[in-house]
């Protein structure tokens, strides 16, 4: 069940989608952070969509890579997360999702040795969510309204600070999951409505307070 369940995550990333590249959609994202939200709502193409997805496919498989060995990174590899992070950026502004310049160090995607308050979180899938938030609403520092996720399949990861022995840790789901966001600050994108052949996808790139959840298999 695991192996079929990787071709079909494998097969929906990387073959083409029946639905034509330049057909466009719309597509929602939420900043979250810094005193803010905005949801910024903009139509755009399979192809651009497809082209977001494989950059921040780039950014978890390399959080994958370094969270086998808890994140001892070298300047190379902490440089090499920070490049893939803000080239997936570039890529959501580009297709006019993310209007205001944001990098890699503000989403808090960087890992660091110490305790913190919000860990990193990336995740990635097909499914659905809900978001109890409203734009115009006013708060300090991040929400602490949740955002709840399920996915039908998809891969989200999450680094933490264990303070005895002092350590990163990295912890990851794959494939069906339902998961409660709590105190988010960072991206959310909800690409479910872009149109016919595209999947229902979802993406988060930033930190959370407290992340919980059910990994189905």
């Amino acid at each position: 069940m695991k192996k079929l369940l990787v071709i079909l995550v494998v097969a929906s990333f990387a073959v083409p989608l029946i639905a034509a590249e330049d057909e466009k959609g719309p597509v929602k994202c939420y900043v979250i952070g810094h005193g803010k939200f905005l949801k910024i709502e903009n139509e755009i193409t399979i192809e651009e969509a497809n082209k977001i997805i494989e950059k921040v496919q780039k950014v978890i498989d390399l959080y994958k890579k370094h969270g086998e060995k808890d994140f001892e990174l070298t300047n190379e590899e902490k440089i090499e997360i920070e490049n893939a992070v803000n080239d997936a950026i570039a890529e959501i502004r580009k297709a006019g999702l993310l209007p205001e310049k944001m990098d890699a160090k503000e989403l808090g995607l960087l890992p660091h040795f110490g305790i913190a308050i919000l860990n990193p979180i990336v995740s990635i899938g097909a499914g659905c969510s809900h978001i109890p938030l409203y734009p115009g609403e006013a708060f300090i520092g991040f929400m602490l309204r949740p955002i709840f996720v399920h996915y039908f399949y998809g891969y989200t990861g999450c680094i933490n600070f264990r303070l005895i022995p002092p350590r990163l840790e990295y912890w990851d789901w794959f494939g069906t999951q339902t998961f409660m966001i709590l105190g988010f600050a960072g991206i959310y994108i909800d690409f479910a409505s872009i149109g016919f052949g595209f999947p229902p996808m979802q993406v988060i790139m930033g930190e959370s307070f407290l992340t919980a959840g059910i990994d189905w298999i």
